[in-house]
This record gives structure tokens, sequence and C-alpha cells, in this order.
């Protein structure tokens, strides 16, 4: 966990700041269940955590109504049980790895919808996945 928790500091422009190390590691531990880490050769490609949000908390921090940059708020956003994934210190080397984790959280948990904010919080990514049917 320590390893990982180095990593988000060391990539996460701006989270030194406003996180101490030890409320991120307390929030990995935690939540171990909700942490996507993608390597090649032993080596980090890609981290980050997820979070299971309601459609009230996702539109509040679509719209900038939550402050992700606090432990408290990241804590109880973790504690969430709805229907959108919400990934929180989303780091990759690309979208290649950006895209296996995805595959692997939507699998795991089949959301209505998948997002995050870009490294510097200047921009949201959201996409609704779309139900695909099959007619025999």
């Amino acid at each position: 966990m320590l390893e990982i928790c180095d990593y988000i500091l060391e990539n996460y422009p701006g989270l030194k700041n406003k996180v101490a190390r030890w409320q991120l590691l307390s929030l990995l531990d935690k939540n171990e269940d909700k942490i996507i880490i993608v390597k090649e050769d032993n080596k980090f490609k890609g981290a980050a955590m997820y979070a299971k949000l309601t459609d009230e908390t996702l539109w509040q921090l679509e719209y900038g109504f939550l402050n992700i940059s606090n432990p408290d708020t990241i804590n109880r956003m973790l504690q969430e049980t709805g229907n959108n994934i919400h990934f929180l210190c989303l780091i990759a080397d690309g979208v290649k790895t950006i895209l296996k984790g995805l595959r692997e959280v939507i699998k795991k948990e089949n959301p209505q919808t998948v997002s995050w904010y870009n490294p510097e919080m200047t921009k949201f990514n959201k996409f609704k996945r779309e139900v695909q049917l099959c007619h025999q």
C-alpha cells in the first residue's frame, strides 16, 4: 500500500499539498477493493481509486459542489454504493492503460456511468454506458 500511496502522491499534481501521506494511505488501506493498478514488468503504468457514487453526488461533483481534495469528502464518497463509478487520483501513462483499468472496473461493477478528472483537475470526463440489447 505504501508503494501505491507514494506513486499517487508523486504523480498527481497538487495532491501532495492538499492530502497528507498518512491520510491517503488510510483511505487506500480502508478501500483496497476500490483500487485499480496497472503494472507492466513490475513497474506502475497506472493507478486509481474509485467510488460508487449516487446520481446526486455525481451531479454535485460534476458541477463543482464537492471539494475532492478534502480527505473527509473523499472518504464520504468512498462509502457510497451508487451506480456511477468515479475514479479518484487517476494516473496513467496513456489511453491504453486507462482503457485496461476501465475494462476491469466495468466488468466488476457494471456501472451506469464512468467519470474522472484529469490530473490538473481542469477537465471532467464522463461517459454513460449504453445498454446493448441482442435480438434473436
